[in-house]
């Protein structure tokens, strides 16, 4: 079973490790891509009032890290992104379950009117996570992510709750 808890000190430095690691950065945001992450960073981080970030479990063992961030409470809109940081749990359901409780609390308990994510177009898997958990295209900005020496765009996603299997 798969299961999301705030992500507490006791993983900060868990996390940081999977950040860590360009297999699993290489997806994410300039802000985490191609760098060292250590617990002190996650701790800022998650103590970030636009932050929400919840430790993604299996069978209670932890594995990934799903998340809101750029959360504003006037517009009622996130972001929502996510990792798996032990490989071994992939092609298994498990971060499409996670992220599909995470948009669950973000209209249940943050009462937002819209989640929206991002990914880069060459990466599979993510693009067809979204739209499994229900998120719909919105649009795309053309060469706005750097992979591997390339630039990329970005697909992005949006969901409302409407979408979302409450």
């Amino acid at each position: 079973m798969t299961t999301i808890a705030p992500l507490t000190p006791e993983h900060f430095e868990t996390v940081a490790r999977w950040l860590s690691n360009p297999e699993i950065n290489r997806w994410l945001s300039g802000d985490w891509r191609d760098r060292e992450t250590t617990a002190s960073t996650i701790a800022i981080a998650a103590r970030n009032r636009k932050n929400r970030f919840y430790l993604v479990s299996h069978d209670a063992t932890p594995c990934g890290l799903v998340a809101l961030s750029e959360i504003d409470s006037a517009d009622k809109t996130a972001m929502a992104w996510y990792l798996l940081g032990r490989l071994e749990f992939g092609r298994k359901g498990v971060t499409s379950a996670a992220v599909s409780e995470l948009v669950k609390r973000a209209f249940k308990e943050l009462e937002l009117n819209s989640v929206y994510a991002w990914a880069m177009e060459s990466n599979t898997a993510s693009l067809q996570l979204l739209a499994k958990v229900g998120f719909k295209r919105a649009g795309r900005i053309r060469r706005s992510s750097c992979c591997d020496g390339r630039a990329l765009d970005r697909i992005y996603f949006d969901i409302i709750p409407e979408d979302a299997a409450l």
